[in-house]
């Protein structure tokens, strides 16, 4: 994925390390790490959205959790149009940070194809549109598919509720979650679309036109985005 296409994904403007480093109401959902946290796998603190993320989590916050040295701000090098880059060296953890004007977390994203990161429900990169629909545990909607070839899920993991079905999406925002997960889409291989490809229109993953779709194409990309519009 080039430069030019995170800055797309991203949801910010780059922001100076002044701005990022101010003070915001503190994060409810930032829980501070126990001491013992560092002999507990990596892995752990490598899920989206977490319990820890949210639009008053704070760049300080986030050093404190992750490292100040494992996060690289915009100034000190290039981070593909975000505000900051957490793990900039090691694509494994590597993830993209953008803030709010008020210094909150916006938006995270990770595209490395051999990220340890993962989504909810084990949603990973590499993963078939079938398995994402399993995981989610009913239909979804997605938007796609635009000129390069993407399709994005972000708040339409559920569909309208009836009497019928009041349930969510299991991967719709659940309880202590403060972030909107969504996934990017996109064809495996970066094979040539099929005949019936559905071009810059909303999709059920249900839709029996398209179903031939849930192996072919897959989840190229991972993010979790805040609103400051919600109430929590």
């Amino acid at each position: 994925m080039t430069c030019m296409t995170r800055a797309m994904l991203l949801l910010c403007a780059c922001l100076s390390p002044a701005v990022l480093a101010q003070q915001v109401p503190a994060s409810p959902s930032m829980k501070p790490v126990p001491a013992s946290s560092t002999q507990a796998p990596a892995d752990a603190l490598l899920v989206l959205p977490g319990d820890f993320l949210s639009e008053r989590t704070t760049l300080a916050e986030l050093q404190a959790r992750f490292g100040a040295d494992n996060i690289r701000l915009a100034a000190d090098g290039q981070a593909g149009g975000a505000d900051a880059t957490l793990y900039p060296d090691d694509p494994t953890r590597r993830a993209y940070l953008t803030f709010h004007d008020n210094g909150g977390v916006a938006h995270v994203l990770v595209d490395d194809r051999d990220t340890r990161w993962r989504g909810k429900h084990g949603v990973r990169i590499g993963m078939s549109l079938a398995e994402l629909r399993q995981a989610n545990g009913k239909p979804f909607y997605y938007t796609g598919f635009d000129a390069e070839g993407r399709g994005y899920v972000s708040d339409q993991w559920s569909p309208a509720l009836d009497d019928d079905d009041a349930t969510l999406g299991a991967l719709d925002v659940g309880e202590d979650e403060w972030m909107y997960f969504g996934v990017v889409l996109g064809l495996r291989g970066g094979a040539a679309p099929p005949a019936a490809w559905p071009r810059d229109e909303s999709v059920s993953s249900d839709d029996p036109r398209y179903q031939h779709l849930g192996a072919l194409v897959e989840v190229t990309a991972l993010q979790a985005r805040t609103s400051l519009d919600d109430e929590w």
